[in-house]
């Protein structure tokens, strides 16, 4: 209760400062655009996710700080990430956290069947097989020229400017908007494929499709429509630019799908690792 009681005051404070704020015109480096998927299925490793990498390779050079995470989904793929670090170290520091989740989860339980959570029943009925299909799907979150300049720990702030970081924190969708909102990140992209409701009460979260089903059942819900790149009718460059106009239009004021319909939640890291 106390520890809650505190947090109150603290976020009282915040309120109050944030509503003296004016805006005002900013540069690229000012803008932090984290990403986390979720509902994955077979159509977003080939549409929403590239769209999002895309995004990174265009803006990244101009200064933006960028955040990808979700550790236990990049099983099966964690070579391919590490080779995507920026320099030795890095390197080191992004394996020396994957190490530590095969300790804490895999070893620790004498296992290395992730078929309960990895890939999800929502996956799987979504046409994902196995999670190292989901892992590749999931790094084209980053682009295909993009190198991360620091592995950090969970809701950790990015300290060693613009670029692309990587950030150990959960699968969970809830759970690591919050991560990395905790962070610093003021913008969420969020590729999925059967269509997550995820919000944040902190951050927009901008959901982006290329699911033709979900945009036809639960378009209200998506931000950005990608469904044409499938239907070759767009391309993934294409996708990238309404990606990054929807990313301007949302800093500039616009309330995201999620917002709009007053969609908001959140979930703080527990006492142990969440896989």
């Amino acid at each position: 209760f106390e520890t809650i009681r505190q947090a109150s005051w603290k976020a009282k404070e915040f309120t109050h400062w944030a509503s003296e704020q004016q805006k005002e015109e900013c540069g690229l480096t000012e803008l932090w655009v984290s990403t986390k998927c979720g509902e994955s299925d077979t159509t977003t490793g080939l549409s929403s996710c590239p769209t999002v990498g895309n995004m990174y390779d265009k803006l990244l050079p101009h200064g933006l700080y960028g955040c990808f995470g979700e550790t236990s989904e990049i099983t099966g793929a964690e070579h391919i990430c590490e080779q995507r670090a920026a320099n030795p170290e890095t390197a080191a520091k992004f394996r020396k956290i994957w190490q530590a989740y095969q300790d804490d989860v895999i070893f620790a339980h004498q296992t290395d069947d992730l078929s309960d959570s990895q890939p999800t029943k929502g996956n799987i009925l979504g046409g994902l097989t196995t999670i190292e299909e989901k892992a590749m799907g999931n790094l084209e979150k980053i682009g295909r020229t993009s190198t991360y300049i620091d592995a950090m720990g969970p809701a950790e702030a990015s300290t060693k400017g613009p670029g692309l970081y990587f950030m150990d924190s959960s699968s969970a969708a809830a759970e690591c908007v919050t991560l990395m909102a905790a962070g610093g990140y003021v913008v969420h992209t969020f590729p999925t494929g059967q269509g997550n409701v995820v919000g944040n009460p902190i951050v927009p979260v901008i959901k982006i499709s290329g699911n033709p089903r979900t945009l036809r059942t639960m378009s209200e819900h998506i931000d950005v429509d990608v469904t044409g790149v499938l239907t070759r009718e767009m391309t993934i460059d294409q996708a990238g630019d309404n990606l990054i106009e929807m990313i301007t239009r949302t800093a500039n004021g616009r309330l995201t799908a999620a917002e709009a319909l007053g969609h908001r939640e959140f979930s703080m890291t527990k006492l142990y690792r969440s896989a």
